[in-house]
């Protein structure tokens, strides 16, 4: 069989950059992700996910800024 069938080639178009997320919605996620890792035990890593969302925030504002 040929491998394409289990390896397609990547898709000729972007999908765009970061730039075209918005801080907000990004940090929303990482808030729902962080507040389901805390209810299902992972502290840890909730804690991580609060400090990714404060950083995604803190450069959407400097972004803005400019």
């Amino acid at each position: 069989m040929a491998l394409d069938i289990f390896f397609p080639a990547a898709p000729a178009h972007n999908f765009g950059g970061a730039s075209q997320f918005s801080p907000l919605v990004l940090a929303d996620r990482l808030l729902s992700l962080a507040q389901e890792a805390d209810e299902a035990g992972y502290h840890d890593s909730a804690s991580r996910l609060l400090g990714l969302m404060n950083v995604v925030l803190d450069r959407g504002l400097a972004g803005r800024s400019n």
